[in-house]
């Protein structure tokens, strides 16, 4: 069973809510699950999952399956053992995982291998699904897991966020606040988030694409029910609800606001409360109904980080392995993401998932002497620790007081994002490792868990004053010069001459800002570069070479012409 990891305290009052009227939400149908049919089953040990579909994702080098297709009342994919699987099993319909245009190159190689099967209404997936993997073209098959809640009440009297002051976070932002470098993007995948929160909207990532206007706010004039970004999701300007499968991914059970909160509430504001990531910005990603079931899957881990995020945080989790969910996020890792998640509260060592999975920071919670919290998980699995108990946060219109790991995992978040938004050319490992490297060990305040808390608890002013590479603080200087020959045919050579080691991207975009193609996407070394574009396969018109160095970029216009 998945658990919201946290625990309801002592509300702390009400804020006027901020209402944006007369907006559109546009429906997008087939991204998602949604919930007016649902067919849940429980498996012997108690966790849930849909009994009308499941996943298989093909071996590498397998020809992609033909989609959405029945010929004479059967399945047809042009795969001769998957369709005969599928006759087998009373297989109705196969359609891709994730039926949305995705970018990265290296998420698109794991996504194009995935697929989601329907079965008709006598057969229950948990009876079918395993004859998929013996296929030897089938690297893998599993259930549609449908994690639900886990509240225990209590109530404390607390009205103060000890937790940023015992971390150092204040004196962290002495050095770096987050409003004075790019933002950093924290991708939120819970019950959604009351966007329009006065201490959480300051924070709100907007697509800017999507944001017809660009005042940097979703607003009526921006939803013209039109995919601008070409990304698969129609008028999605502050992210995505995949419960509903539409653009309008605010909560109907609160959870995903206090979490969201601890990543980023809005800083230096007025208002009440903080946020460990100060100005890094929250994308909304829905994937848990109103019923506290995350149907939604594993499809926000894809538009994450297909969509620019740095950093994603799951405050739930469920004791099963899937290696499907394994390989999405070993994809997302590639794309330079750091998930980090929740441990859980089950007071024992068993491993919860996402946060056990490899490339996921798994983080318990302390209270505030630095003892591992009564409620929480712990083990050798775990990464991190964080403060988690009684904190202050944003709640549904106003704010709470709660304990759980759901909001130490989105305070590690918020320092990840910081981080990343001050050091650009910090990799999601080298973050990772920088925040491990600086926590303060607690094993001696914890007798019987030691090695069994991680790094220790986290300490943003030693993470950010901690020695770093000193080519990294240097300033990026780099050129871009004209490409030659400039109009050209079929291919034509760009240069570019970059003063320290860095990560570099080159890419194409066409006049509608459409990316065409990634040239260069890696850390190079100090110098000229020299890259030819072959562009025979590209049609005559204008286009763009942007070239991106850490958070630097630049851009010149070409033109082929034939």
């Amino acid at each position: 069973m998945l658990e919201f990891f946290s625990i309801r305290l002592k509300k702390i009052g009400k804020m006027m809510k901020v209402v944006i009227s007369a907006l559109l939400f546009v429906l997008l149908v087939g991204i998602g699950v949604g919930e007016e049919s649902l067919s849940i089953g429980v498996d012997e040990d108690g966790n849930k999952y849909l009994t009308d579909r499941f996943v298989i994702m093909m071996k590498p080098g397998t020809a992609p399956l033909i989609t959405n297709r029945v010929i004479s009342g059967r399945v047809y994919t042009g795969n001769d053992q998957v369709d005969m699987l599928c006759a087998e099993n009373d297989i109705i319909k196969v359609e891709p995982y994730y039926p949305a245009r995705v970018r990265g190159e290296k998420l698109r190689a794991l996504v194009s291998r995935l697929y989601t099967l329907t079965i008709g209404s006598e057969i229950d997936a948990i009876d079918v699904y395993g004859y998929f993997s013996v296929s030897n073209e089938v690297e893998s098959s599993g259930l549609w897991r449908v994690p639900e809640p886990f509240y225990t009440p209590n109530d404390p009297d607390i009205d103060q966020q000890w937790h940023l002051a015992h971390i150092h976070a204040l004196e962290a932002w002495d050095t770096i606040r987050g409003d004075t470098t790019k933002h950093s993007i924290i991708g939120i995948i819970d019950t959604g988030i009351n966007w329009d929160h006065l201490d959480l909207a300051p924070n709100i990532w907007v697509n800017e694409l999507e944001d017809l206007n660009h005042n940097g706010t979703i607003d009526p004039e921006d939803l013209n029910g039109i995919d601008d970004d070409n990304n698969g999701f129609v008028d999605d300007v502050i992210g995505w609800d995949f419960t509903d499968n539409d653009n309008y991914p605010t909560e109907d059970l609160t959870h995903g606001s206090g979490v969201a909160g601890c990543a980023s509430e809005a800083t230096d504001n007025g208002i009440l409360g903080a946020g460990m990531g100060f100005s890094a910005r929250l994308m909304c990603l829905k994937a848990i109904n109103s019923q506290g079931q995350l149907i939604g899957g594993y499809l926000p881990m894809i538009y994450a980080a297909d969509n620019g995020a740095q950093i994603i945080n799951c405050s739930w989790g469920i004791p099963v392995y899937n290696q499907i969910e394994q390989d999405i996020i070993n994809a997302v890792w590639e794309e330079d993401v750091l998930i980090i998640a929740a441990a859980g509260a089950n007071q024992n060592q068993q491993e919860i998932f996402p946060a056990a999975y490899e490339h996921v920071m798994a983080v318990a919670a302390t209270d505030q002497n630095d003892h591992l919290a009564s409620f929480s998980s712990y083990g050798t699995w775990i990464d991190i620790c964080a403060p988690g108990v009684d904190i202050l946060m944003t709640w549904d219109d106003g704010f709470e007081i709660l304990s759980g790991t759901s909001f130490s995992s989105p305070i590690v978040a918020g320092l990840a994002g910081l981080l990343r938004a001050w050091y650009p050319y910090y990799t999601n490992d080298e973050t990772q490792q920088l925040i491990e490297d600086s926590a303060d060990s607690i094993d001696h305040l914890n007798p019987g868990y030691e090695g069994l808390l991680g790094a220790g608890r986290i300490n943003a002013l030693a993470c950010i004053t901690t020695n770093i590479d000193d080519q990294r603080l240097k300033p990026i200087q780099f050129t871009l010069s004209q490409n030659y020959p400039n109009p050209f045919n079929s291919s034509t050579v760009i240069k570019y001459n970059i003063t320290i080691n860095a990560d570099v991207k080159l890419e194409i975009y066409d006049l509608l800002g459409r990316k065409v193609e990634t040239l260069i996407s890696e850390n190079q070394h100090a110098g000229m570069h020299t890259v030819i574009w072959d562009a025979r396969e590209i049609p005559t018109g204008i286009y763009f070479y942007e070239i991106q160095v850490g958070n630097c970029s630049q851009f010149k216009k070409c033109l082929i012409l034939r």
